[in-house]
């Protein structure tokens, strides 16, 4: 049981630096889009560790629920970082200061609230969003503190996980 927290945790890690790497992407929309596909492959590595089915299009309206949910201040930001990256010179560097921190600390806050569930049994079909809204709100803006951090302790993007059979 420890194990399999360790090694959800492990993968929560490895994703949330993954995003903030993704945040850095100069294409306005790739860098979006590229931190979601970490957020979805996230949870289906939780789920298949925690032996839950996954279901990509109840995933993907779980997160958006969430993240809609709790930070439209901080989803426009991203978009906004996201778009002002078109505009040359100082739009990348705007972009920049904005998405990577951004998204690690939305993909790390998705992970917690996904395994916390998944650790006590629930599954993609009983998610109740609004009852785990405050605490991704709570996660969120504990990652947004780590994030200034971030950099420093990343591990190298070819370091995924080991995930063992069991």
């Amino acid at each position: 049981m420890v194990d399999r927290k360790k090694r959800a945790q492990d993968l929560i890690k490895y994703h949330s630096y993954a995003s903030g790497a993704f945040g850095l992407i100069p294409v306005p929309g790739a860098d979006v889009a590229a931190v979601s596909a970490a957020q979805l492959n996230l949870v289906h590595k939780l789920a298949k560790l925690y032996e839950v089915e996954f279901a990509q299009e109840r995933t993907r309206a779980i997160v958006g629920a969430l993240l809609g949910g709790v930070m439209p201040g901080a989803l426009s930001s991203s978009v906004l970082g996201s778009a002002v990256k078109a505009v040359p010179f100082i739009g990348t560097a705007l972009g920049v200061a904005v998405m990577p921190a951004l998204s690690l600390a939305a993909t790390r806050a998705l992970g917690q609230v996904f395994a916390q569930h998944f650790e006590t049994g629930g599954t993609l079909l009983d998610f109740d969003v609004d009852a785990m809204r405050e605490y991704f709100r709570k996660e969120f803006e504990a990652a947004k503190g780590e994030a200034a951090d971030a950099p420093a302790a990343a591990p190298q993007m070819d370091e995924q996980p080991v995930q063992k059979a069991g």
